[in-house]
């Protein structure tokens, strides 16, 4: 039960920050015992650094969505398509990996 400050991020995610005090069950010097209670919130405008992963991401699928229609339309190389259809794919396995982590992360809160 030792107090940390703590970053809340305009997504409602959080970031752990410096420590600062430590609490009664701690006898040892400099040692902490492991529990972490909020000292002070800071909140920032800006959105973690997953949020902006998965707003990249998003954007990656949505280029090639438009590309993949194009090349439909157009009768391009539908190896081509396939291939892009691929990397749609594993940039949604990426984002179901992210959205997992950041629900991990909520619940050890």
């Amino acid at each position: 039960m030792c107090f940390y400050d703590q970053q809340m991020f305009a997504c409602g995610d959080h970031k752990w920050g410096r420590f600062r005090v430590h609490c009664n069950k701690e006898y040892r010097t400099g040692e902490t015992c492991g529990m972490k209670l909020i000292y002070e919130v800071t909140r920032t405008p800006v959105v973690c650094s997953l949020c902006k992963k998965k707003d990249v991401i998003w954007r990656k699928i949505g280029q090639a969505s438009e590309r993949v229609q194009r090349w439909e339309s157009e009768g391009i190389n539908p190896a081509s398509t396939e291939k892009e259809r691929k990397s749609i794919l594993v940039w949604q396995m990426e984002l179901r990996e992210i959205e997992y982590q950041k629900q991990s992360k909520m619940r050890t809160v």
